[in-house]
């Protein structure tokens, strides 16, 4: 399992854009924008429980037309962010006026597993598998979890999150 940690990407004229970090608490007035959002979805799920366990407005409502026009729109906003990976190489930031900003204490972190069918005899495949297993992601010490991810343990801390129905590991 590769846990890749989130960080929010947000206009220049964002009042986060010049923060060196923020915390899912920073986040709550602000409106995290996720189109394209499919409902009964595993990242849909990751969503939702995100939102509930701090407190977050995450607006999934609008087509995916792809990231070049999430970027635009983010661009121009003084009050959206949206989520990326860290591992997500986002080309243009700097052109589009764009920042990206850590998530800390604790770091939300998206679950990626790596499946294959047995019978898949793809010449590349065995080096996919090597390569993920060589370079796992930096993993932050104070980490969120979604409650079906392995290592996710309750809230120990009320600040972090209402009805401590999150987890972290």
């Amino acid at each position: 399992m590769l846990l890749e940690a989130l960080e929010v990407v947000v206009g220049e004229r964002h009042p986060l854009a010049d923060a060196a970090c923020v915390t899912p608490a920073d986040l709550v007035p602000y409106t995290c924008w996720v189109p394209g959002i499919v409902d009964g979805s595993e990242w849909g799920a990751f969503y939702r429980e995100l939102a509930g366990a701090f407190g977050l407005t995450v607006d999934p409502t609008g087509p995916d037309f792809g990231i070049e026009a999430l970027l635009d729109a983010l661009a121009g906003s003084p009050t959206l962010l949206t989520f990326v990976g860290r591992g997500t190489r986002l080309v243009g930031l700097t052109g589009r006026r764009l920042r990206r900003v850590p998530v800390v204490s604790p770091t939300p972190v998206y679950p990626w597993s790596l499946l294959w069918h047995t019978g898949n005899r793809h010449p590349g495949l065995r080096r996919l598998v090597a390569y993920v297993t060589r370079h796992p992601a930096d993993r932050p010490a104070d980490v969120w979890l979604p409650s079906g991810a392995p290592g996710h343990r309750a809230l120990t801390r009320a600040a972090d999150g209402p009805g401590g129905r999150a987890g972290t590991a």
